[in-house]
């Protein structure tokens, strides 16, 4: 019988524990808010554009969260920041793994992202986007984009225009990683690509008349800018 009650007593604690991770919602008004600061050190960012909406809605799904682990949604001075902290900053030595999910409204809204080894996808942001990660993969497609900035350690990025815009710049740093860039073929660019072992492939071309500037620098990572299947 003993064995039985302590065995009930774990399922308990295990389930309360399966709980408490959960899920945490919440909406800002998006008058006022200019720009987005995301920090998830492991997991998954998701930002995408949600017509007919007037809120900002930040939801996080906490997957692996140690007691040290911290999760702060808040706004401040037209600023959401979404970001997951540890104590002692050691997110190798702690477990801080969630998946952020956050909808705008309004695509003009600027969004700064930085991770670890999360992966990062944006979707039909028309504004300025920067991000920083070590290892995450880096998606960012979308009917309107205008400047990227990024950099990685060894994670790959892959950026997709499905219009090409009156006038971006593309500024791309990294370690080994390797970038691609989808862009429609009548798209005007000019690319300088300053790798000390990466490739250079371009399927558009260049000319002085253009409307995308890429820049790329990288130790060992490759450049691949290619025509955009229709």
């Amino acid at each position: 019988m003993k064995i039985i009650f302590w065995t009930f007593l774990l399922l308990i604690s295990a389930a309360s524990a399966s709980e408490s991770l959960g899920r945490e919602t919440k909406d800002f008004e998006s008058n006022g808010i200019k720009s987005l600061e995301i920090s998830n050190p492991k997991g998954e960012i998701l930002v995408s554009f949600v017509k007919n909406s007037k809120k900002i809605r930040v939801i996080v799904e906490k997957m692996q969260f140690d007691p040290k682990c911290k999760l702060l949604i808040e706004s401040e001075l037209g600023i959401v920041k979404v970001r997951v902290e540890h104590e002692n900053a050691l997110f190798d030595k702690a477990n801080c793994v969630s998946k952020m999910k956050i909808e705008v409204p309004n695509k003009l809204i600027n969004i700064d992202v930085s991770s670890g080894t999360a992966n990062v996808k944006l979707i039909d942001i028309d504004s300025k986007i920067v991000f920083k990660t070590a290892t995450g993969l880096v998606e960012i497609n979308g009917e309107l984009l205008k400047n990227v900035e990024g950099k990685t350690a060894t994670g790959n990025m892959r950026i997709s225009y499905n219009n090409c815009p009156n006038r971006a710049d593309i500024d791309l740093v990294t370690a080994t990683g390797d970038a691609e860039i989808l862009l429609p073929s009548h798209c005007k660019i000019k690319v300088t690509h300053k790798s000390a072992t990466g490739d250079l492939f371009n399927e558009l071309g260049e000319t002085e008349d253009f409307q995308v500037l890429i820049n790329s620098k990288s130790a060992a990572g490759s450049l691949k800018i290619r025509k955009l299947a229709k």
